[in-house]
């Protein structure tokens, strides 16, 4: 091969994995969000700061980041989170979402025939106990 193909075979390589590779732009940052820069060592994430979707992100309490996908969708990682920003902008993609595809969502008391009470709580146990007792005045 001559240098011309290995510059068109090198070329088209690195735009088909620019085409598939995610990227993100940070919007805004709250509180303390760090990235693993080497393993090991984190660094502060900064606002305008282009993240990769292998980036792994860890979010510290009363912390959260806004981070922007390339097609201008906004994704807020909240509070104590840590995992690859692909994974987090998952986790924060489908919160909220209603699934019913398959899921029965009945509980074991919809199921029970006959007579149910329902939970008994401290104060349920109170109430039965008193009615039980006789109290002399």
């Amino acid at each position: 091969m001559n240098k011309k193909s290995i510059s068109l075979v090198a070329i088209a390589f690195l735009m088909s994995v620019s085409m598939f590779a995610a990227g993100y732009k940070v919007v805004s940052v709250t509180g303390k969000v760090t990235f693993e820069s080497a393993p090991e060592t984190w660094k502060n994430v900064s606002v305008g700061q282009e993240l990769s979707a292998s980036t792994v992100l860890n979010t510290s309490l009363n912390s959260s980041v806004v981070i922007a996908q390339e097609d201008g969708k906004e994704i807020t990682i909240k509070a104590m989170q840590k995992g690859t920003v692909d994974s987090l902008v998952g986790v924060a993609s489908n919160k909220g979402l209603k699934r019913t595809g398959g899921i029965k969502t009945s509980s074991l008391a919809d199921d029970v025939e006959g007579t149910s009470k329902g939970t008994a709580t401290a104060s349920s146990r109170a109430s039965e106990a008193k009615a039980d007792l006789d109290w002399d005045d």
